[in-house]
């Protein structure tokens, strides 16, 4: 008897330890071997399908990618990141083909369809000084809010065995916590899932849904991990006559520099107009040179009015469109027709934009209608 109840006690045990043994992790568990995982990567090399439906941008792409971690560490002790993504396949015809190369200290970024490359000091792209509309520039940015939600969201297991491109994985929902979210300015409608490898404990799979801001899908259909990778795969040289664009210059060029009038003068190639007569107590305060998509002269006015005279070739940065409430007039000025926006209650001054002998002018500031046209009318070019 007490060797049955012995063997008794002793299956029920193997069967509470089996039960046990055969729990899946939880969602946290699971994000926590990832984590260890990604760290312990030292290169990789995966194909990715991608689909992505913003209001910006949509369309489905194949992409190619490998990364390796370099022996070295950056200022604030992580290790500097090796990568080269090509665009195999692309529903636009015309960025198929194109890459970005990171070497760990310099990045490039080839459009084949213009034969073109950007490139420039990956430290200065990561600190902000090159230009923030780069493509390779909004990617950085891309991961890095994508590394904020993944250590400042709540997570739950949705799925304990999903197949993914012939892997069995984890599918998990990461919810942005609120002051997540408020960091990102996203709202409460971003939801992120990932499907991890449970072989491998990395993800394969993931889905971006924000709602009214979008959708991002990417699987990885093939991976290889700590593959051997020669070194050339993460150098680049442009191809013979590609034009090749330094975005640290870009950058430059897209900082207002200021100068004299005279100065100004020199550096565009159409005369250079000024008011012959201004309102009573406002003088010229600065100039400013603006190279960025042509050459661009702001002359900025103080005093009990103030108001900038811009004019140059190429796109404005004063060509916005007017604000809610405000009036637009079509107006006669200095022979041609021009466009007058006249403030609400909240945004009050003029803005006069026309165009004359190929070159744009604007007259914008804490102005009256009457007053914006009568320095119009008085613009006159140096003797």
């Amino acid at each position: 008897m007490r060797f049955l109840k012995l063997a008794s006690a002793w299956a029920l045990l193997s069967l509470i330890l089996a039960a046990c043994a055969q729990a899946p992790p939880t969602a946290q568990e699971i994000m926590e071997r990832m984590r260890a995982a990604r760290e312990q990567i030292g290169s990789g090399h995966a194909i990715i399908d991608l689909v992505l439906d913003t209001p910006e941008h949509n369309g489905s792409y194949t992409l190619e990618a490998w990364g390796a971690k370099r022996d070295r560490t950056d200022a604030a002790g992580q290790p500097i990141g090796q990568a080269r993504i090509r665009i195999v396949r692309a529903s636009q015809a015309e960025l198929t083909g194109a890459e970005l190369v990171n070497d760990g200290t310099t990045f490039w970024l080839y459009h084949p369809a213009a034969n073109r490359v950007f490139t420039g000091a990956l430290g200065e792209l990561r600190q902000g000084r090159i230009g923030a509309a780069d493509p390779t520039a909004q990617m950085l940015r891309m991961q890095q809010a994508l590394q904020h939600i993944l250590d400042g969201s709540n997570v739950t297991l949705e799925g304990e065995s999903v197949a993914v491109a012939g892997r069995d994985t984890w599918q998990v929902l990461l919810t942005p916590k609120p002051e997540t979210a408020a960091d990102l300015g996203l709202g409460s409608q971003l939801r992120v899932q990932l499907w991890i490898d449970k072989a491998t404990n990395l993800p394969v799979k993931g889905v971006i849904d924000g709602g009214a801001l979008g959708h991002l899908e990417a699987t990885a259909t093939t991976f290889e991990i700590d593959a051997p990778l020669p070194p050339e795969v993460f150098s680049f040289t442009p191809p013979a006559g590609a034009e090749v664009i330094d975005l640290a210059e870009v950058a430059r060029n897209a900082r207002p520099q200021v100068v004299t009038l005279d100065e100004a003068r020199a550096q565009v190639d159409f005369p250079l107009l000024t008011p012959a007569q201004l309102p009573a107590g406002v003088q010229l305060e600065q100039v400013q040179v603006l190279k960025l998509r042509g050459q661009t002269v702001i002359q900025n006015f103080n005093g009990p009015i103030l108001f900038s005279l811009v004019q140059g070739r190429g796109e404005l940065p004063s060509e916005q469109q007017a604000p809610a409430g405000a009036e637009v007039r079509q107006v006669q000025v200095r022979g041609v027709l021009g466009t007058m926006i006249i403030g609400n209650e909240t945004e009050r001054g003029t803005l006069l934009r026309w165009r004359e002998n190929g070159v744009t002018l604007v007259v914008a500031g804490t102005l009256s209608p009457d007053e914006a046209l009568a320095i119009a009318e008085s613009l006159r070019a140096a003797e």
